[in-house]
């Protein structure tokens, strides 16, 4: 959670704005928002997989 906390961070209240005004229809600002949220999705898949095939304790530095 640690590394959560540092990505996270208060970008999250910036970050609206800042796709608001690149994409001017709100359509496509939602579409951004979704295409993101499953990128993340995938990251957490990826990390899920390295959990189930090497179940040591040591997180990150473990599967590095």
């Amino acid at each position: 959670m640690l590394v959560m906390g540092g990505i996270v961070g208060a970008g999250i209240f910036i970050n609206p704005y800042v796709v608001a005004r690149q994409v001017h229809t709100p359509l496509l600002i939602l579409g951004a928002w979704v295409a993101g949220g499953l990128i993340a999705l995938l990251g957490a898949f990826v990390y899920a997989e390295l959990a189930d095939h090497m179940p040591d304790v040591g997180g990150q530095y473990a599967y590095l």
